[in-house]
């Protein structure tokens, strides 16, 4: 197996746990999105990173190294959801690399004024506490998003090196 494909099927396994936490997440906001239907956009952007995933996975799984034909259904699945998980890991990667090269001081003020409009927060809920949740969860989304468009970089450049797996 090509070193390539070694570094692909990694960045497979890793994004197998993320979408299944994107998976969990998305039925929850698809329940508040019922409430609030301008959410669906973001539910339906997290579905396709969701579905794209394991499709790819099985394209990995099954076509690539069992050299099974795959139907050509799947390379649809492929490509429309990688395409949507191109558009949303590219706004991840963006918005992770804003926020951890803004100062601290920048994203204090805006910590501040955010908490400021929320009622009913807990007692034990403070700035500091809120930065260190926003500097975590955006460099979470950094390393999902820098994982999520190599991987599908490496995938529409597979589906086209292995077509020939694709039952027409």
């Amino acid at each position: 197996m090509p070193a390539s494909l070694k570094f692909y099927r990694v960045l497979s396994f890793i994004l197998i746990p993320i979408a299944l936490l994107f998976a969990f997440i998305d039925v929850a906001f698809l329940v508040t999105a019922m409430a609030n239907p301008s959410v669906l956009i973001f539910v339906f952007a997290i579905a396709c990173l969701v579905i794209y995933t394991f499709a790819s996975f099985s394209f990995l799984k099954r076509g690539i190294e069992k050299e099974q034909h795959q139907p050509a259904k799947l390379k649809d699945w492929i490509k429309v959801n990688a395409y949507v998980s191109l558009f949303l890991c590219s706004l991840f990667f963006l918005n992770g690399t804003s926020v951890l090269m803004s100062s601290d001081m920048v994203l204090m003020k805006i910590t501040e004024e955010f908490m400021s409009q929320q009622a009913g927060l807990p007692e034990g809920l403070n700035i500091a506490l809120m930065l260190k949740v926003i500097k975590a969860a955006s460099m979470f989304l950094l390393i999902t998003g820098l994982i999520g468009l190599m991987h599908i970089r490496t995938t529409l450049r597979l589906v086209k090196e292995y077509n020939y797996l694709f039952e027409n």
